[in-house]
Formats: C-alpha cells, sequence, structure tokens
C-alpha cells in the first residue's frame, strides 16, 4: 500500500510518470524512499544515545519492541526525565522495558499523574517498575481507585509493590486484593461499570 504522502512527492519529482497511468492497469512499484531506513538509522543512534550496545540481542530486542520515529522517542523520554527522574535511571528502564517508549507523551504524563496523585506514591518507584508505563490507563485507573478503597478499608498495607498492584494477572489482583473484603467483588464491579463509562 502506498502512503499519499510518498505518492505526492514521486508525482511532484517526476511529474510526466502520471502520463503513464491507466485506470485497471498494473503499475509499477515506486523506487524505495530510503524512509524506513533513515528512520531506523535514527533508532539507532537513539539507542545507542542511551546506552545500548550497537549490533547487540538488546539492541535488536529494542527496536523491534519501540514503535514511532526517533524524535518522538525522545520526547517521550525527556518526559519521563522531567518527571523528576535521574536520565541514567531513566536509560535503565528503557533498556528493561523498551516499549514503555510507544505512547505518546500525554498518556505518559497521564499515566506518571495517576502514580503520583492517584495513588499517592513517588515518581521514583518507576525505576524498580517501569513496565507500569506499558499497562493501560483503564486497567490503572480501575486498579489504583479498587487498591485505594481497601486501603481505607483497612485491609491491605499502604505503599504495596505497584508490581503487585498494577502488574499482577487479573486472577491473582482478585485473590489476593479484592476478595480480601467482603464488598470487594461487588465495589469491584461498581466501579469497572463507573470508570468505563468515563
Amino acid at each position: 500500500m502506498l502512503g499519499g504522502k510518498r505518492l505526492c512527492e514521486h508525482i511532484q519529482e517526476n511529474p510526466l510518470e502520471m502520463k503513464k497511468w491507466v485506470m485497471g492497469s498494473k503499475m509499477e512499484p515506486l523506487p524505495k524512499s530510503g524512509e524506513k531506513e533513515r528512520s531506523q538509522m535514527l533508532k539507532t543512534k537513539f539507542l545507542i544515545d542511551l546506552g545500548f550496545t550497537e549490533n547487540s540481542n538488546e539492541m535488536e530486542k529494542a527496536l523491534k519492541d519501540i514503535r514511532g520515529r526517533a524524535w518522538k522517542l525522545q520526547e517521550r523520554f525527556d518526559c519521563i526525565v522531567k518527571a523528576g527522574l535521574d536520565r541514567q535511571d531513566v536509560c535503565k528502564m528503557i533498556r528493561v522495558s523498551p516499549q514503555i517508549l510507544n505512547q505518546k507523551k500525554s498518556v505518559i504524563e497521564l499515566k506518571i499523574d495517576l502514580l503520583v496523585t492517584g495513588l499517592g506514591y513517588p515518581v521514583s518507584m518507576l525505576v524498580t517498575f517501569p513496565l507500569y508505563l506499558a499497562f493501560g490507563v483503564l486497567r490503572i485507573k480501575l486498579r489504583t481507585s479498587m487498591y485505594n478503597w481497601l486501603k481505607d478499608q483497612g485491609v491491605v498495607k499502604p505503599m504495596l509493590a505497584l508490581r503487585t498492584i498494577i502488574g499482577s494477572p487479573q486472577k491473582v489482583f482478585m485473590q489476593r486484593l479484592v476478595n480480601k473484603h467482603p464488598e470487594g467483588p461487588q465495589v469491584w464491579q461498581n466501579l469497572k461499570k463507573q470508570i468505563c463509562t468515563e
């Protein structure tokens, strides 16, 4: 499939090419633009700047896991640093969970706000569990709300590990947290309805 931008560029560079086009006839593929290669090169440079080793397994995995243009990746990286984390810590986080850079800057900011404002946790908790940023906003809101309710009921410890609250599988979360209170399952259902309709 051919992108509109690429087609426009090709027509501007080769205006007489259109004379050859006939409805229903097979077209020759356009010559490669080199954009994919440039993008890959810029991503590689970005990852090298973060401390990845060129041509390593770690680099290959990160290149597969990370989506988006290099400048967007830098913007997302800077957003995490500006939230109050040390640059070196953010580099380590990306080495562990490169996919955290796959979200828009606004989504990263929202998730950090839910961590700090919603849970009352310091932003430094991301260093020990960077995968938090890869989970969906709905899951984070729902589990955060449930955890806060359970905490208010005095049935769970404050400052429980993020991995337990957000990262545990649904079945485990239900058994270890929601079912700790007799009203927990009903509160969970109510929160699901409320949060899903926001």
